[in-house]
């Protein structure tokens, strides 16, 4: 995982259970797609102004460092060239350490013209004099090949918390199998006559596998925590 150095600044994320957003997020207009996710992480319908930060936030509510999220958290100005100019952050992912995380979310043909670019660095820049830990993460990353497909399928089992009955079936499948052999998904459903208790566990990272490759039948499971750390990868 890609190690940052958080630290607290002037906004501190400390707020109720019920956000405000710094910026309305406005109704659909044209081809852009707005609406709110049912987060996990956040325990509440999170906005999202294109597609791209709604699959954001499948990434985050699969993130175990993740505490809560929220959307447009506040106004920042900043300076470049001689004009003061305004931005809003898409998120900011509070986490369980107490640090906060700001994050913006770009297509991979944005990154890629000049102009944007330098207008993410001198919002980096003004982030970090007010003490913030600011990252880009790109289309590329988001929306890499099978593995958000693979969480979108997994969210749902994601949504009730992880019980002991859960508990019950890691530990017995675990006396059975072994903690570092590689076992197939097919051997594992056979075994508790269900593909949705091995999803469950897979969901709430208990259990294991290569998530940039289809879960199929075939898929090899090791019944070990999995740590997600695509969320953290700065593409600025």
């Amino acid at each position: 995982m890609t190690r940052h150095s958080y630290v607290t600044g002037p906004w501190s994320g400390g707020q109720g259970k019920v956000h405000v957003p710094a910026r309305n997020i406005t109704s659909p207009t044209g081809t852009i797609i707005r609406g709110r996710f049912p987060s996990v992480a956040a325990r509440r319908m999170v906005g999202f102004e294109q597609l791209l930060e709604r699959d954001t936030l499948y990434l985050c509510d699969f993130a175990p460092q993740v505490a809560d999220i929220r959307e447009q958290p506040f106004k920042l100005q900043y300076a470049m060239g001689n004009k003061v100019r305004h931005y809003t952050p898409d998120y900011a992912l509070i986490l369980k350490d107490g640090s906060i995380l700001i994050v913006e979310v770009k297509p991979a043909r944005s990154l890629a013209k000049p102009d944007i670019y330098e207008k993410l660095l001198y919002i980096r820049d003004a982030m970090q004099r007010q003490g913030h830990q600011f990252i880009v993460l790109s289309g590329d990353t988001i929306r890499a090949p099978h593995r958000l497909n693979n969480l979108k399928q997994l969210h749902r089992y994601l949504r009730p918390p992880f019980s002991a009955e859960d508990m019950l079936v890691k530990q017995q499948l675990s006396d059975r199998f072994g903690t570092s052999t590689q076992v197939a998904m097919r051997l594992l459903s056979q075994r508790l006559r269900s593909t949705a208790p091995i999803l469950r566990l897979l969901a709430h990272g208990q259990v294991s596998c290569d998530l940039d490759q289809p879960i199929t039948a075939d898929t090899r499971i090791t019944l070990t925590k999995q740590e997600a750390d695509y969320v953290f990868v700065d593409s600025l």
